[in-house]
C-alpha cells in the first residue's frame, strides 16, 4: 500500500495513468478540455452563445496560454481564425456593438492577433473598441454600468470584460496613461462599492439609484457574494498587476485589494471538496451547491497571485492543488463522444434577488463560462505542479474532525493533528457535529449533546445499550436502541414522540450485538445494521422489512447514498472486512477489501463511514478483536480504490469506531 495523505480531505492525489483521449481521462486537463471544444465548435464563432462576446473572448485567452506553453500550432490556427472572421480587411468589425461591457472582452483577442502579426487591420480593429470607452455611461464617481441600460449599476464581473481589453489595449498597442489609469479607478472603484466587509469578498453589483428589483434599498447592494461574479474581479486583478506598470501610483493598492481578495478565497474553501460555492461565503446554509467555473477562476487567481509574488506559495500551494482536483473532479467522459463534460455550473447570472434564487438557478452542463473557466484553472495548476501525484507524499492531515474511541470510552476532536477537546463517552460508537457547532454522540446506555465549552444541551439515558444516533430535520433526535430494538424519535425535552420495535416476535432482548449504526432516512423509514444477525434491513415507518441484504462478516455501518444505493461497513467474523455497495436491487455494485491490498492487508474490522460528496468514503478502522500489529485507524478512499489519507496509530487512542469532519457543508458529507 502506498501511504497517500493529503490536507483538507479535498486534495485527492490520484495517479493519474497515461491514458488515450477521447475515450479517457486526459493526461492533462487543460489540453483535454481544449481539445474537446475546438472539436464539438471546429469554429469560435459558433460557442454559445454570440459570435462576439465574452465567451470567445474567455476560451480563445485562455487557449493563447497553452499556446504559449506547448507552442502546438493548432491552438495558435484556432485562435487566429476566430480574429480573422470578426475583423475585416478594412479593420472594420462585423459583430461588435459595445452595448455592454460583456462586449469589449473579446477585443483582447483582436489585440493579440495585433500582437502576433503588426497586422494594421486588427489595430485599427481595437482602436474602435477602445473609442467606445469614452461615451460609455458611468456613475457619479466615475464606475462603468455594466450596460448602457443597466443605468446606474456595476456588476462585479463587468469589470474583467471591460479591463481585460483596456489593459491589454495600453501595453501593446497604446494609450497607455489612460488605459491604466482607468483600469485603476474602475478596479479600485468596484471594490470600494462592493466590498463585503473585511472578508475581501466582494457582492455581486450595485445599484448607485438603489431602486433595481435586487438591490437593498438602504445600501443598493446586491444580496450575495456569486461564485462566478468574484471569479471574474479576481482574474482581472491578477492578469492586470501581471502588466500593469509597478512604478503606478495606484499599483500598490491593487496589490493590497488582492492578497485581501485571496486571504477570503482561501478561508471560504470547501476542505472537503477543494471546491467553492455558489454563493461563496454560505457554505453551511441549505441547498448551496459546489460551483464549477467560479472554483476554476479561484485556482488560476491564487496560482497567479503566487507566481506574481503576492501572496506567499508556502499558505497557499494547497489551495491551489485542492481546488485543482476539485474541479477535475466536475469532468466526466462522455458516452456520446469521448470529450469532456463539465458539470454545475451556471450559464451566465444576471444579479438575483436573493439567496435562494441564487442556488436554485438551474446548472448547465459544458455551459458558456465553465469551459473556459476549467482550461485557465487546470492550465495554471498543471504547469505550476508538473506532477501532481508527487503532491500526495506532503505530510499534511484532514484539519478538523471528531471522533469515538470505542475502548477507551471517549470522544475526541482533532486539530491540525492535536485533541482540542475530548469528553468522556463509554463504548461510544457514533457522533455528529452539528449545525450550531455541538457534538452529539451515544454514551453506551445513552446519548449526549454538548457544546464544545462543556454544556450539555440533551441528555437521553436508557438500560438498553445504544450505539446510534441521529439528529433529524425537525430538531428531534433518532436514537436506536439495541437490546429493546427500539427506533426512537425523542424532542429537545427528552419526551419519546415516537417508538418502532423492530425485535424479531417472541425476541424480548435483542443483546448486545443485535444492532450498530441505525439511520432514519427521509422518508420515515429506518436502514439498521444488525451486526449480530449479519445483515441490513431497511424498515418503514412502522417496523416492517421492507429491504433487505446480507452482510456475512457483521453490518456495523449503513449509509443511503444519493443514487439510492446503500453503503455497508462490514466487520471482520469472515474474516473479511469490507465496504460493499448495493443498489436497489441488491446486486453488489462496488466493493473494496483486503483483496485490493494483497501486499499489506490493512484493513482489520470497518466500522463508521462518512461518505465525502466527490472525494470518496472516510471510515474507521477498528481494531479491537485480538489485532497484535496496529493499522491505521481511519483511511479515505476514492472509487478508484485509492488511498487518499490515513490516520495512523498513536498513543493518544486505542480503537476509532467513528469519524466526522467538521467544518465541511452538511449537504458536502453524508453520516
Amino acid at each position: 500500500m502506498k501511504k497517500a495523505i493529503i490536507s483538507a480531505i479535498a486534495a485527492c492525489f490520484i495517479s493519474q495513468a497515461a491514458s488515450a483521449f477521447p475515450g479517457s481521462a486526459p493526461d492533462r486537463y487543460s489540453e483535454g478540455i481544449a481539445q474537446t471544444v475546438m472539436t464539438r465548435y471546429p469554429s469560435a464563432l459558433n460557442i454559445p452563445f454570440k459570435p462576439w462576446c465574452y465567451p470567445q473572448g474567455y476560451f480563445l485567452m485562455g487557449l493563447e496560454k497553452l499556446w504559449n506553453s506547448t507552442g502546438d500550432r493548432q491552438y495558435y490556427d484556432y485562435i487566429m481564425s476566430w480574429a480573422n472572421q470578426v475583423v475585416n480587411p478594412d479593420g472594420t468589425l462585423r459583430y461588435f456593438k459595445g452595448k455592454s461591457m460583456d462586449d469589449m472582452m473579446a477585443g483582447s483577442v483582436i489585440v493579440w492577433a495585433y500582437k502576433q502579426t503588426k497586422d494594421e487591420k486588427f489595430r485599427k480593429a481595437a482602436e474602435i473598441i477602445r473609442k467606445s470607452y469614452d461615451d460609455y455611461p458611468r456613475t457619479t464617481d466615475g464606475v462603468f454600468w455594466h450596460g448602457r441600460g443597466t443605468v446606474g449599476q456595476i456588476w462585479v464581473d463587468g469589470v474583467f470584460m471591460g479591463q481585460m481589453f483596456l489593459t491589454k489595449y495600453g501595453k501593446y498597442i497604446g494609450d497607455a496613461d489612460y488605459c491604466f489609469d482607468e483600469a485603476a479607478k474602475q478596479l479600485i472603484g468596484m471594490h470600494t462599492h462592493l466590498k463585503k466587509g473585511d472578508s475581501g469578498l466582494l457582492y455581486h453589483g450595485w445599484d448607485e439609484d438603489k431602486d433595481a428589483r435586487w438591490a437593498d434599498p438602504a445600501t443598493g447592494m446586491a444580496p450575495e457574494v456569486w461564485s462566478e461574479g468574484l471569479g471574474w474581479y479576481a482574474l482581472i486583478m491578477v492578469e492586470t498587476l501581471d502588466i500593469f506598470p509597478r512604478n503606478h501610483p495606484q499599483y500598490q493598492t491593487l496589490v493590497d485589494i488582492t492578497r485581501q481578495l485571496m486571504k477570503g478565497l482561501k478561508e471560504s474553501q470547501d476542505p472537503a471538496t477543494g471546491l467553492w460555492y455558489q454563493v461563496v461565503d454560505k457554505g453551511d446554509r441549505q441547498g448551496n451547491w459546489h460551483e464549477t467555473s467560479g472554483s476554476g477562476m479561484f485556482v488560476y487567481a491564487i496560482q497567479r497571485a503566487i507566481e506574481l509574488g503576492i501572496i506567499p506559495a508556502a499558505d497557499y500551494r494547497h489551495t491551489v492543488i485542492n481546488g485543482y482536483h476539485g474541479i477535475i473532479s466536475k469532468a466526466k467522459i462522455s458516452l456520446a463522444d469521448g470529450l469532456l463534460d463539465l458539470y454545475d455550473a451556471n450559464n451566465g447570472l444576471g444579479i438575483q434577488k436573493d439567496y435562494d434564487t441564487y442556488v436554485t438557478r438551474p446548472r448547465k452542463k459544458n455551459g458558456q463560462e465553465v469551459i473556459s473557466s476549467f482550461l485557465w484553472g487546470t492550465w495554471i495548476a498543471e504547469n505550476a505542479y508538473k506532477n501532481l501525484t508527487d503532491n500526495a507524499d506532503t505530510p499534511v492531515t484532514i484539519p478538523k474532525f471528531a471522533c469515538t474511541d470505542y475502548s477507551q470510552g471517549k470522544v475526541f476532536i482533532f486539530e491540525n493533528d492535536s485533541i482540542v477537546w475530548q469528553h468522556d463517552a463509554p463504548l461510544s460508537n457514533d457522533l455528529w457535529h452539528l449545525p450550531n457547532g455541538n457534538l452529539l454522540f451515544t454514551t453506551g446506555h445513552g446519548v449526549l449533546e454538548m457544546t464544545l465549552s462543556g454544556d450539555t444541551i440533551f441528555d437521553y439515558r436508557s438500560d438498553s445499550h445504544i450505539f446510534a444516533c441521529q439528529r433529524l430535520k425537525n430538531g428531534n433526535t433518532f436514537v436506536g436502541e439495541c437490546n429493546n430494538g427500539r427506533m426512537l424519535e425523542i424532542d429537545p425535552q427528552g419526551k419519546i414522540v415516537k417508538s418502532v420495535s423492530i425485535l424479531p416476535e417472541g425476541v424480548t432482548d435483542g443483546k448486545k450485538s443485535f444492532i450498530r449504526n441505525a439511520r432514519r432516512l427521509d422518508n420515515g423509514h429506518y436502514l439498521v445494521a444488525h451486526y449480530g444477525g449479519k445483515k441490513v434491513i431497511e424498515y418503514d415507518e412502522n417496523g416492517k422489512n421492507v429491504w433487505e441484504v446480507p452482510a456475512s462478516g457483521g453490518a456495523h455501518s449503513v449509509i443511503r447514498l444519493p443514487n439510492g444505493n446503500t453503503l455497508v461497513a462490514i466487520a471482520d467474523s469472515d474474516k473479511n472486512p469490507r465496504i460493499v455497495e448495493y443498489n436497489p436491487r441488491k446486486e453488489i455494485v462496488w466493493e473494496i477489501s483486503n483483496a485490493d491490498f494483497p501486499d499489506t492487508k490493512p484493513f482489520k474490522f470497518l466500522s463508521g463511514m462518512q461518505y465525502i460528496l466527490e472525494k470518496g468514503i472516510l471510515f474507521t478502522n477498528w481494531q479491537g478483536h485480538g489485532i497484535k500489529e496496529k493499522a491505521p485507524h481511519m483511511f479515505l478512499v476514492n472509487r478508484d480504490k485509492k488511498i487518499l489519507y490515513t490516520f495512523n496509530p498513536r498513543k493518544e487512542i486505542e480503537t476509532l469506531s467513528s469519524v466526522c469532519v467538521i467544518d465541511c457543508a452538511p449537504d458536502a458529507a453524508i453520516h
